[in-house]
């Protein structure tokens, strides 16, 4: 990911006030769901952002006439849809009275995967990913049980999130039998169990990247809600950059009477007779606080902000055991270029079937596959007339040998040059390109080591496994993707959904609904 080039101001904002109902530590898009709900709900509400923008992972920058997103390329539930649990961003926007300010374009097909020898365009529909998928009757029953589950899997954790706690879900097996059933399942153990041939399952299971781990290291369940937000309820490119629907949520909190902080670091978190109490931000400023929600990553908010001498030693431990998720190495690139009328708006370029090998070339900082974004494709306005904007992106380790800044442009040119394998043209049309490496995403998000989904999204650390949004200090909270569900857009939405519906004292998320519903409905 890259940023503004533009140093952050030496100037540190000041509050209006001294103290408010809820303060929120970072502005990317779960902190934001978080506020907008809660100022909408009459409660004072202060955002602190270290950066000169919100967003977090969501924003974009300018390099001349091109405007890139950092890290998002897509993102589902932005119309309503019949489905259960469906709809999501739709909802929280138009509960905030900020949906007709974004425009959403609907990609469809959601993705294409390019194989040896066989190259898949999935569309956004459930039965249609089926009819790519299946080579005969058998598989086409198969991948129908396959997705029959994971939209039980959907159903059943938006139920689940209204437990107590995640651990509250064994105690009721006849209300969770799926979620139970595959709660340490990974993506490949339950393909394995639907699908027999390889190169199938290794088909259906294209988007992996999206979480950070191969289907043989990867959650089931998170895979599968992912799957279905996107086949169920549509994918979408946010018109103008998903920066838009940043400000937007911004908008909705200044708009109820709460505040945004820019180009504001958080020095501590106070924590008084045990208890969170506000803040103290780097100008020295102590602002108090009823809630405290941190959507800075988790260890840097409990071992810095809060301090050891205030933590549990057991929630050091905990936080001990946890692994982050892998970073991500990005190419920002325009040229111009004339595309073929079958290209997509996400290109995965896979060189083989195997995504175990794949994964394990990313780890050793020489990838063997990249996908390839074109939001061109949905917003011509992002880049001057008869000009692309393609951005290329693999995940990669923190740490490579030699450091990034001697390898970054050697990998720059290889993503490069396989991306003009699939889009013809491209290196001779290149007008722009800039790399992005994990050292970028760290300095830009101060997410610990440039991880681009918080913790790992393995089985293990979903769920119960996974930090609650309620930590061992009362009176702080976490929200993002550090905390439950997880990783991706949809993932924090639904936490900074969870974590105003908690500090409002409701049960439901359909209680919140109806209680910050727009007068006269909508």
């Amino acid at each position: 990911m890259a940023g503004s080039r533009r140093a952050h101001s030496p100037f540190h904002g000041e509050s209006r006030r001294d103290a408010y109902d809820a303060i929120v530590v970072g502005a990317g898009i779960g902190g934001l769901t978080a506020a907008s709900l809660l100022a909408r709900a009459g409660q004072s509400v202060l955002v602190i952002e270290r950066h000169d923008r919100v967003g977090g992972y969501a924003h974009a920058f300018r390099r001349g006439r091109y405007l890139f997103d950092s890290a998002v390329h897509m993102v589902g539930g932005c119309e309503p849809v019949a489905f259960e649990g469906g709809g999501l961003l739709d909802r929280l926007l138009r509960v905030l009275g900020v949906r007709e300010r974004l425009d959403f374009a609907r990609v469809d097909p959601c993705y294409a995967a390019v194989y040896p020898e066989r190259t898949l365009r999935v569309p956004c529909d459930l039965e249609e990913f089926v009819r790519v998928h299946a080579c005969d009757a058998a598989e086409a029953k198969g991948l129908r049980q396959f997705l029959n589950e994971c939209l039980n899997i959907r159903q059943e954790t938006r139920r689940a999130a209204e437990l107590e706690s995640s651990f509250a879900v064994m105690r009721c097996p006849d209300r969770f039998p799926t979620l139970l059933r595959y709660r340490r399942a990974t993506l490949a153990a339950v393909l394995e169990e639907h699908l027999e041939r390889p190169e199938t399952r290794a088909a259906c299971a294209s988007l992996w990247p999206y979480l950070g781990l191969p289907p043989s290291r990867v959650s089931f369940l998170y895979f599968a809600t992912m799957l279905v937000s996107y086949l169920a309820d549509g994918a979408y490119y946010c018109r103008g950059s998903f920066q838009r629907l940043a400000d937007a949520l911004a908008a909705a909190i200044r708009e109820a009477g709460g505040e945004v902080l820019l180009r504001s670091p958080v020095r501590r978190i106070r924590v008084e007779g045990g208890r969170a109490r506000g803040v103290v931000l780097e100008n020295g400023q102590p602002i108090g606080a009823r809630l405290v929600l941190s959507n800075a990553d988790a260890t840097q908010t409990l071992e810095e902000l809060v301090g050891p001498a205030a933590l549990p030693a057991r929630a050091s431990a905990a936080l001990a055991r946890l692994r982050p998720s892998i970073s991500a190495f990005v190419v920002y690139a325009a040229a111009e270029l004339e595309l073929d009328r079958d290209a997509s708006h996400e290109t995965f370029l896979y060189g083989g079937w195997d995504h175990d090998a794949a994964y394990r070339s990313s780890l050793a900082g020489e990838p063997a596959w990249l996908s390839v974004t074109v939001p061109t494709l949905a917003d011509p306005g992002l880049a001057p007339a008869g000009r692309q904007l393609l951005i290329l992106t693999t995940l990669a380790p923190y740490r490579v040998d030699g450091g990034w800044r001697a390898r970054k442009h050697e990998l720059a040119r290889r993503l490069l040059e396989r991306a003009d394998a699939h889009f013809p043209g491209l290196r001779d049309g290149l007008c722009f390109s800039e790399p992005g490496t994990p050292r970028t995403m760290e300095r830009y998000t101060r997410n610990s080591e440039g991880a681009i989904y918080g913790w790992e999204l393995s089985p293990s650390q979903v769920g119960p496994g996974r930090p609650g949004l309620e930590t061992a200090i009362p009176g702080l909270g976490l929200v993002g993707h550090w905390t439950l569900p997880g990783g991706g857009v949809y993932g924090v939405v639904w936490s900074g959904i969870d974590a105003a519906r908690r500090a409002l004292g409701l049960r439901r998320e359909a209680d919140l609904w109806r209680a910050l519903a727009p007068r006269g409905g909508g």
